[in-house]
């Protein structure tokens, strides 16, 4: 039974380790910080893996762990702007490129009713970006270095084009469904009347 349950209960620690978090940063505590953030990145490998292994994945996973994902880097996101380890901008930046996203899929699903909508090749490496930016950061704050300073501006730069980048795609993907579903909307009309 609880093999069943081992992906899920993973998500929920993962998800359980967000305000401890925000303690450890609040309090400068950042190589704790960085370990914790370490233990929820094994924790993302290793939900998926049990799933996959013990044929585990069920429809509250396949909702949770993305939820879970995003709840930790809004979270470290946000903090990490408060302790003004990153800069305020590009927590505005990230932070307003998933609204827009939340907003347009919102508006498709009661407008369009369009209900199913996939992860782009550019919003993932957007995420990959966004994960390498706090990892870099957590990792300058508690071991400071050239090294990880230089890793910190690179991927503060690469963070702001592919999140930019990625947002724009979103839109203009979010356009075309809404267009596409009006396309075949129109289409069944003109079919049924003929």
């Amino acid at each position: 039974m609880i093999r069943r349950w081992l992906p899920d209960l993973l998500t929920l620690a993962r998800l359980a380790s967000a305000p401890f978090l925000t303690w450890l940063l609040l309090e400068r505590e950042y190589r704790g910080a960085l370990a914790l953030a370490a233990a929820a990145g094994v924790t993302d490998w290793l939900d998926g893996f049990a799933a996959r292994r013990l044929h585990a994945s069920g429809p509250l996973g396949v909702v949770l762990d993305p939820f879970a994902d995003k709840v930790l880097l809004v979270v470290l996101f946000l903090t990490l702007g408060w302790v003004r380890l990153i800069p305020g901008w590009l927590v505005a930046l990230v932070i307003g490129r998933d609204v827009v996203i939340v907003l347009g899929a919102a508006l498709l699903r009661i407008t369009r009713g369009i209900r199913r909508f996939l992860p782009s090749l550019l919003g993932k490496i957007s995420t990959f970006f966004q994960i390498a930016l706090v990892v870099s950061v957590l990792s300058q704050a508690a071991f400071p270095s050239v090294l990880f300073a230089l890793l910190k501006s690179a991927a503060i730069v690469l963070t702001c084009i592919f999140t930019v980048a990625s947002g724009v795609a979103y839109v203009l993907q979010g356009i075309r469904m809404a267009q596409g579903k009006q396309d075949d909307m129109r289409a069944r009309a003109s079919f049924g009347s003929g």
